[in-house]
């Protein structure tokens, strides 16, 4: 648990229809550049981990969010292979709304969330894969696609800018474009494509970036225009063995990065006309298979390599600091996240099942807290806010989700405020027991106030209370619990307004 913030103003939070799209974390490794960037702070040092149920899993997927809702996919068994989606609600006991599984061999795996439709496939393991179009709010299927895409367990689809779908394709479509409104394909294009299809794909602009190459062809990028589909240009050879390739990012400045299994670290640039190398370099040690890139905003690199994180200077590729080692052996399975605030969090992706833990880091990748997560290396952090609920959330094996959130550095006092109501301190605070419930009004309004302990139990709550314009106090009476922190949470027409209160007897 990080320090308890007692006199500071956590959080408000407009209603959920005003922020439907409260998210850019719409792919593993961030936005459609895989470069790690959120939009939303985490928490970096006054915080608060929370575990949350869901189905049992072998081993944790990644999560995605959007608006007011998170899904993964859980993993109930392996002989035979069965893996189901998850759907919960953003709120502080993170409720399952709905468990699916659509396909006939049981394996249904997210590959994306995004403007109220959630995308997955039937995951078959021979190129033959089908996409599914679901509707969040009831797990009914929106559509089915008429055509397949790769295998790879962890892949996930880019977007263009209308919300079409950009996902490897099999056979002679092995890149396609989906409408997202009913499946079709706006275009395809053939490639010879790498060993899997896995996360080898970045959107930037109206460029589509990918690799081309097989297992005993030469790889290289090729920049293919979003809209037709045609092939732009291709980067020269980059050297290294015939594996997958996955490590693929580009920054906020537009540099693009490339780490090719077998060798080095490469900086590239579209000047228009060509993809042109600006530098190359070696790492320290190898790249682990699901690995990505976070990019700081000064444009520095992070990326794991051996047991370590680096960060890596973006003009010359000289190492510029690195963390502790994340592993006792192995290779790190790093995946990253990297917040406005420069913090990174990862999940180490251990190879011993037992060492797996997610990291914060500060921009110097100094550690500032692990948490032990076994089985995490299909799955990283995934930083978002819904329902009042900021944080980052994530999950490996075991019954739980875990989110860590931090109020304060996510919402400032001027911002995100409900246009009706303000949820004051609690007075006094600490207390014991009893604290006076302060809300401030413009007009009159109904309210649900709710208190929660730290484990997410309800422990008191005050239902359809009619409450006056100007200020308005409840009691409350803590009589027979014990010391803490509980959470108070304020829901009326105009929005949501959740506070951290300290009990102390």
């Amino acid at each position: 648990m990080g320090r308890i913030m007692v006199s500071l103003l956590l959080c408000f939070m407009f209603s959920l229809d005003s922020v439907a799209q409260s998210l850019d974390w719409i792919t593993v490794g961030g936005n459609n550049q895989r470069n790690g960037r959120a939009g939303v702070a985490g928490p970096g040092g006054d915080f608060e981990h929370v575990r949350r149920n869901s189905l049992p899993t072998i081993w944790g997927n990644q999560i995605f969010i959007d608006g007011n809702k998170l899904v993964t996919t859980r993993y109930i068994s392996l002989n035979p292979i069965r893996a189901v989606l998850a759907c919960h609600k953003m709120s502080f006991t993170l409720d399952t709304l709905w468990t699916r599984n659509y396909a006939e061999n049981g394996v249904m795996i997210v590959m994306g969330f995004r403007d109220d439709q959630i995308y997955a496939r039937n995951f078959q393991q021979q190129g033959f894969d089908t996409i599914y179009a679901i509707d969040p709010d009831d797990g009914s299927v929106i559509w089915k696609s008429r055509h397949t895409v790769e295998r790879g367990i962890i892949w996930t689809a880019a977007f263009a800018e209308n919300g079409d779908l950009i996902v490897p394709g099999s056979g002679t479509k092995s890149v396609m474009r989906i409408n997202r409104l009913n499946g079709d394909t706006v275009w395809t294009r053939y490639r010879i494509i790498p060993n899997t299809g896995a996360e080898c794909m970045c959107v930037s602009g109206n460029t589509v970036y990918t690799f081309e190459g097989g297992i005993t062809t030469p790889k290289r990028l090729m920049a293919i225009d979003i809209a037709t589909g045609a092939v732009k240009y291709y980067s020269q050879t980059l050297p290294g063995d015939g594996d997958q390739e996955i490590p693929f990012s580009i920054g906020t400045d537009g540099t693009i990065y490339v780490v090719r299994d077998g060798g080095d670290l490469h900086a590239l640039s579209d000047n228009g006309t060509a993809i042109v190398q600006l530098w190359q370099r070696p790492l320290p040690g190898p790249v682990g298979t699901y690995s990505t890139f976070g990019v700081m905003s000064d444009q520095d690199v992070v990326i794991g390599a051996g047991r370590r994180l680096y960060k890596i200077d973006n003009q010359n590729g000289n190492i510029v600091d690195s963390t502790e080692e994340l592993i006792s052996t192995g290779t790190l399975n790093a995946r990253i996240a990297v917040d406005p605030q420069d913090y990174v969090y990862a999940g180490n992706g251990a190879s011993v099942p037992s060492e797996g833990k997610y990291f914060s880091f500060d921009r110097f990748l100094n550690t500032a807290w692990t948490d032990p997560v076994p089985f995490n290396y299909y799955s990283g952090p995934a930083l978002a806010y819904g329902n009042g609920f900021p944080g980052i959330y994530y999950c490996g094996a075991g019954t739980e989700i875990t989110y860590v959130f931090d109020f304060a550095s996510a919402y400032s006092e001027e911002e995100n405020l409900p246009s009706d109501f303000l949820l004051l301190d609690n007075y006094p605070n600490p207390f014991n027991p009893e604290t006076n419930i302060r809300i401030e009004l413009s007009r009159s309004l109904t309210a649900d106030v709710s208190i929660f302990d730290m484990k997410g139990a309800l422990v008191s709550e005050f239902r359809n209370r009619r409450l006056q314009q100007g200020l308005n106090e409840i009691k409350w009476n803590a009589d027979g619990l014990p010391s803490g922190s509980y959470i108070c949470r304020v829901e009326t027409d105009a929005g949501v307004a959740v506070r951290k209160m300290l009990l102390i007897r």
